[in-house]
This record gives C-alpha cells, sequence and structure tokens, in this order.
C-alpha cells in the first residue's frame, strides 16, 4: 500500500492510497469462491455452481463490495499511519478503478487545528462594582405595581399616562401602507410606544374626537420603506382610560406569596432575589469580556465542517423552518447563524486547548454546588437532580459550562482586571439603548 498526503489548506488534507491490482484481485477471487459455495442455481448442486457462471451473474456486484472494503479498511490503516484524525466524513474520489490495474483512490477531510494560545495576559476585563440599594427595590416594586394596572374608562380629555383606544389608517400619497393601520388599538400616552408626534396629537381629546394631522417619519425610521416621507393620518378616539394602580400594602405582598411579615418581608425577598441576579450579572459580564478577549488574542482556522454542524445545531433550537430549497435554506441560515456558530467554535476550540495544555479538568464539587444551585430553583430539588444524574447528555452540558467557568477563573488570574463602579440597573441592562418606536408594532 503506497500513502501520500497533500497538504491543501490550514486544515484541509488530501490523503492519496494506491493498492496493488493483486490485492483486489485475489480480494474479489475469495469472495466469489464463497459465494460460489452458498448461492443456489437451478440446474446444479449446492457449492457445484461454476466459478465462471458466480462470476458472470455477480461479478459487478462482488467488485463494488470488495473495492468498497478495501478502500475503507486501507483508509483506516493510512490514516492510523500517518497519524491523522479527520473531522468528519472523507470525501472518496476514485481515481483508478480499471480492472487489472492498481486501485487508487483519494480522501479528501479537515483536521484539527494546531495551534499555541497566546496573548493571554493582555485580555482586559473591567470588573462591575455594584449592590442592590433600596430605590432599586422601590424602583421594582414600582413596575410590579404597574404590570398590575387596573384601566379605568374615564370621561375627561386624555392627558399624560391615559390609556386611549383608537382606530387609525395612515397614508402616504394617497395610499395607506403596511402598519399605518389599527382598530381599537390601545396607545399609553407617554410611553413613545408610537411616535412621539403621533401620541402629542391624542392629548386633549376626549371620546368620540376625530382628528387628521400629517407626520413625517425619520430619516433613520427602521422602515425604510416609509423612512423620511409625510402621512397624512386620521385618528378616531374610542375612550380615554385612566391607570389605578394597586397599594403598596399586605394585599399587595400576598399577590408575591408572602403570608407573613407584609411590605417588609416583601422588600427583604426581592432583595435576596435581585442581590442573586446581580450576582450572576456580574458574573455574565465578566465572562463575556474574558471570552471576547480570549476570541481577540488567539485568531484560529475553524474546520468548515464543526461550523456547518455547530449552524444546525442552532437552527434546531431556534426551530428554524424547513425549505425545500436547500441552498436558499443553507444561505440564509449562513447569514443570521453563521457569526455565532463561528464564534462558538472558535471558543470551544480555544477552551479546550486550554483545558489541555494546563490540565484544567471538572471539579466535581463545583459540578455539584452548580447542580444544587439549578436545583434549588424547582418546587422538587431531588427529583431535578436526579433527572440530570440520569440524563448523561444534560448532565455534560452542566460540566462544560463549569469547566467554562474554571477557564475564567484561570484567565482572571492572568488578565489586566480594574474594578468599575456600577449599579444594578447598569449591569442587569448593559445594552439598553432608546429604541425608536413602530407605528406597526401597535397595530399588531
Amino acid at each position: 500500500m503506497q500513502v501520500s498526503v497533500e497538504k491543501l489548506n490550514d486544515l484541509e488534507r488530501r490523503v492519496t492510497v494506491q493498492l496493488p491490482a493483486e490485492q483486489l484481485t485475489k480480494e474479489i477471487q475469495d469472495r466469489l469462491l464463497s459465494l460460489s459455495r452458498r448461492v443456489k442455481v437451478d440446474g446444479f448442486r449446492p457449492g457445484k455452481v461454476p466459478l465462471k457462471l458466480i462470476q458472470r451473474m455477480y461479478g459487478d456486484q462482488v467488485r463494488y463490495e470488495a473495492m468498497s472494503e478495501l478502500m475503507e479498511h486501507s483508509l483506516q490503516k493510512a490514516l492510523l499511519q500517518e497519524k491523522l484524525q479527520p473531522l468528519g466524513g472523507p470525501k472518496i474520489e476514485p481515481k483508478n478503478l480499471e480492472e487489472g490495474q492498481d486501485l487508487e483512490y483519494c480522501a479528501t477531510f479537515e483536521v484539527m487545528p494546531e495551534f499555541e494560545l497566546s496573548g493571554l495576559e493582555s485580555i482586559k476585563v473591567e470588573r462591575p462594582i455594584a449592590e442592590v440599594t433600596e430605590q432599586d427595590i422601590d424602583h421594582l416594586i414600582e413596575t410590579l405595581r404597574q404590570q398590575r394596572v387596573i384601566w379605568n374608562v374615564v370621561e375627561r380629555p386624555a392627558q399624560d399616562g391615559d390609556r386611549a383606544r383608537i382606530d387609525f389608517v395612515g397614508t402616504i400619497d394617497g395610499q395607506e401602507f403596511a402598519g399605518g393601520k389599527a382598530e381599537n388599538t390601545p396607545v399609553v400616552l407617554g410611553k413613545m410606544a408610537m411616535l412621539k408626534d403621533f401620541e402629542e396629537r391624542l392629548l386633549g381629546l376626549g371620546a368620540g374626537a376625530e382628528t387628521e394631522f400629517d407626520l413625517t417619519f425619520p430619516d433613520d425610521y427602521h422602515n425604510q420603506g416609509v423612512a423620511g416621507k409625510t402621512a397624512h393620518f386620521h385618528v378616531k378616539l374610542h375612550a380615554v382610560e385612566e391607570a389605578i394602580l394597586p397599594e403598596v400594602d399586605e394585599a399587595f405582598a400576598e399577590n408575591f406569596d408572602i403570608k407573613e411579615g407584609g411590605i417588609t418581608a416583601l422588600r427583604q425577598a426581592l432583595r435576596e432575589n435581585m442581590e442573586r441576579e446581580l450576582r450572576d450579572g456580574i458574573k455574565s459580564r465578566i465572562k463575556q469580556q474574558v471570552m471576547r478577549g480570549l476570541l481577540e488574542a488567539n485568531e484560529i482556522p475553524l474546520p468548515q465542517v464543526l461550523v456547518q454542524f455547530e449552524i444546525e445545531n442552532l437552527a434546531r433550537q431556534l426551530q428554524f423552518p424547513a425549505d425545500t430549497d436547500e441552498e436558499r435554506s443553507r444561505q440564509l441560515k449562513e447569514q443570521l447563524l453563521g457569526a455565532e456558530a463561528r464564534r462558538r467554535v472558535a471558543l470551544g476550540l480555544l477552551i479546550s486547548r486550554l483545558a489541555d495544555a494546563h490540565e484544567i479538568k471538572v471539579d466535581e464539587q463545583r459540578l455539584q454546588d452548580h447542580l444544587q444551585a439549578l436545583a434549588a430553583t424547582y418546587q422538587e430539588p431531588e427529583e431535578v437532580l436526579r433527572w440530570y444524574q440520569q440524563t448523561p447528555r444534560m448532565l455534560d452540558n452542566v460540566r462544560a459550562l463549569v469547566l467554562e467557568d474554571q477557564i475564567v477563573d484561570w484567565l482572571l488570574e492572568r488578565a489586566q482586571v480594574a474594578d468599575k463602579s456600577s449599579t444594578f440597573s447598569e449591569v442587569m441592562n448593559p445594552s439598553k439603548q432608546p429604541v425608536e418606536p413602530a407605528v406597526q408594532e401597535l397595530s399588531e
């Protein structure tokens, strides 16, 4: 057997294998002989069928089976000989299948990238320093009150904070446009769920009132079909509703399963939950920075077979819709999921290499603590723990998360870490930015 290896790029390899014709001929003959002893042919006793007849009847099939098995076995030996570990199934391309000549074929595949980790000491991390304040708890209680608001119809003009129920129709150059029409839709004035100029036109109007006005959409409006254009709106107001918020008292506390202690106990329960969320939020912020720094410091080639596998994995998780056009589906998945898939593959390779290089293994006690914390959020923790222990795939997922946490801790010891004063709100909503509201969103 002759074997040659060609490096097509950083990760792709082409292995060419050549087997002597005698080896293939012997394999075919052995198979035909074995078949002649077992096959039944009319007019011949078992085991007495002429070999030439067997060859005429089954020769092509036997030759195909012999070549397939020889290629499979020889490829395994060649990969072992050359110390190659393919990612995914190799693509086999026969080069010479002529009878009486040497059997030759190529196998093309990707291998794991070879790289050394670098730049670990250059990773920069800002560690948020924050605590839950009484004002944070007040804000949360106010949010909980808003979630339990009762809207009462009032006979007066609409004012800021009221909810107006309206019909509206918008036209541009006399034509209706997508999202520019709705019936009996609720609009809370001042919340800016719709454009500010639109909501301000409703102030001072009472039930039964109708109004018309022109409104120009911003140039950077998210719907480019109407951005920068002027629309004419006709609006009819059906009702004005006033918000009635619940009192913060013992009855309010009971809504949150606080049986004793009233508002004091509620505030304490909220504080404990918020402090746990804050700890998790800080941990998440730090982990994001560490992983981003690790990626930026180590650009590595990514096996496409792993990227494609991760794209399909993400598509399944997101219940990506099926498409009969496979090429269109592939392109759409690449457009929507490709970047995240590449990030995950790169991080997986980097973390695996770092763990191997520095012999970082999952701390079993830390794993159990993590499982206990997960189970504690359910009504029957013991059942949850038993489920994880009996579900290897899910337990492996938790082990991977724990290993990631250990890797983050290891990197933090070497990274450039600076503490930064922060607040509960900043930690929990790091990317919260004002969003230009849409007329269409309210009409749905």
